[in-house]
């Protein structure tokens, strides 16, 4: 786990050289690295890193800068800053700089350093021992670690990270966070109707399993429970209907990043307190082509007795979050939040989340958890007549919608058949989960989006019942 320190800095001296950054205009995360001379062989280096307008920053600015900064820094395990006094040195201000940081400083070969100390100006108005601070940087710290925690698991070659052992990584990490946790596999699969998970996964040699993930209130108890679905594909080679394109498969190991955040998210919670009661499901499976594997045109068969007719065994996706979202409604949760790499998230780019539901309230506590912690989606529409697209002539639906394209829309509409009356909220996080190329903030691969909205939901303090 991260361990964020921080102390105050002492006076700057008055024989401090002066450093210049020549040709440095400041737009919003651009960054300039200086080497400057010190006393004794070291050498210090010096980032400068831009705010844009000054009198404009907000706390979104400053996370991209610290980011960018943590980046660049990312080997150093002591770092001074100014940029909490830009937004006055509060300790909101604080959290954004220490959380910006830590998660700037991932590299998956190597590692990163497991403490960081942050330095503050020595007029800083956040004292390292007051409360607040305190508890600031322990969020800061945990979110950092999840985040880093789920990239790290994103970034595992996929043949060492088959479902089995996807399973045995959750089961230690809940352990740790003291979160209940059970493994389901074969016949107790086969018991609980999974169909769609045990089709994904019958052409693989390693076999699908299902994650459960409980928090907070028992089952006696009347506190609302909030049931959260994650995809966890871990490798996605599109099973008989091949991908096409070998761009898309060679990064197609990142189709568990659902199932991480999701599992991230519940278990830093758990370690920060939250007392909200929480059932997750994660679906696991590779799909991949064999001689087992789902048929275009076969059925399945999912937890609510419905069925599912496979046009396309590359929508493998809804198939186990629709056993999922079914699975948590019979066990009677209160209202369900789904997150799959699914497609491309709606087509709102790699710094937002898709996101359609049934439920306006859910939808926009979750929308103003991500917006607060700089994991941000968009809300977008379902439509009613696109459920006809899904038409089929042997089962109660396909999944692919016939003569259209397949877009996140098209996605949520399959799944939106799943709730049956249960609040609802589905996040489509195939455009930023895995980057193919750096977009700063970001370097390239896995971003851990969206653990840190998912995170920050689950520590409200008081637990909501939705409505439709």
């Amino acid at each position: 786990m991260f361990e964020l320190r921080l102390r105050t800095a002492g006076a700057v001296p008055d024989d401090a050289p002066v450093v210049l950054v020549p040709a440095f205009d400041a737009p919003v995360g651009s960054v300039a690295v200086l080497s400057v001379a010190a006393d004794g062989p070291t050498r210090q280096r010096v980032v400068a890193v831009g705010l844009g307008d000054r009198d404009t920053c907000d706390p979104r600015r400053l996370r991209v800068a610290s980011m960018t900064a943590g980046r660049a820094l990312a080997a150093e395990p002591e770092v001074a800053t100014t940029l909490p006094s830009v937004l006055g040195d509060t300790t909101a201000a604080i959290l954004v700089v220490a959380e910006g940081f830590s998660v700037g400083r991932y590299r998956y070969r190597g590692g990163v350093d497991a403490e960081l100390t942050l330095c503050l100006g020595s007029g800083t108005g956040g004292e390292p021992d007051a409360p607040e601070v305190a508890r600031a940087l322990e969020v800061a710290g945990t979110a950092a670690e999840a985040v880093e925690w789920v990239r790290r698991m994103v970034d595992t070659p996929p043949s060492d990270l088959t479902p089995a052992v996807f399973a045995e990584r959750i089961a230690e990490r809940a352990s740790a966070a003291g979160v209940k946790c059970e493994i389901w596999s074969g016949d107790r699969l086969v018991a609980a109707g999974f169909g769609g998970t045990l089709g994904v996964g019958r052409g693989s040699a390693h076999p699908p399993c299902v994650v459960h993930l409980w928090t907070g209130a028992q089952a006696t108890d009347p506190a609302p429970v909030l049931g959260l679905a994650g995809k966890g594909i871990t490798f996605d080679a599109g099973g008989i209907n091949l991908k096409r394109d070998p761009d898309e498969i060679a990064w197609m190991k990142s189709d568990m990043a659902a199932a991480a955040a999701v599992v991230a998210a519940v278990c830093a919670a758990a370690r920060l307190g939250s007392v909200r009661a929480v059932h997750a499901v994660l679906p696991l499976a590779e799909n991949l082509p064999g001689p087992g594997s789902l048929l275009p045109g076969d059925v399945v068969i999912h937890p609510d007795g419905s069925s599912t007719e496979v046009l396309d065994t590359d929508n493998e996706g809804r198939l186990v979050l629709a056993d999922a979202i079914s699975f948590l409604v019979g066990e009677g949760v209160d209202g369900v939040i789904d997150v799959g790499t699914l497609t491309d998230g709606g087509g709102v780019g790699h710094l937002l989340w898709g996101c359609w539901g049934t439920s306006d309230r859910l939808i926009a506590d979750l929308l103003a958890a991500g917006d607060r912690v700089g994991d941000a989606g968009w809300h977008l529409p379902l439509r009613e007549e696109y459920a006809e697209l899904f038409a089929s002539p042997v089962a109660d639906r396909s999944n692919r919608a016939r003569d259209v394209p397949d877009i996140g829309l098209t996605a949520a509409t399959f799944l939106s058949r799943f709730p049956r009356g249960v609040p609802w909220a589905h996040i489509d996080n195939g455009g930023t989960a895995y980057l193919g190329a750096d977009l700063p903030p970001w370097a390239a691969g896995p971003t851990g989006s969206p653990t840190r909205a998912l995170l920050e939901l689950l520590l409200e303090p008081d637990a909501t019942v939705y409505t439709q």
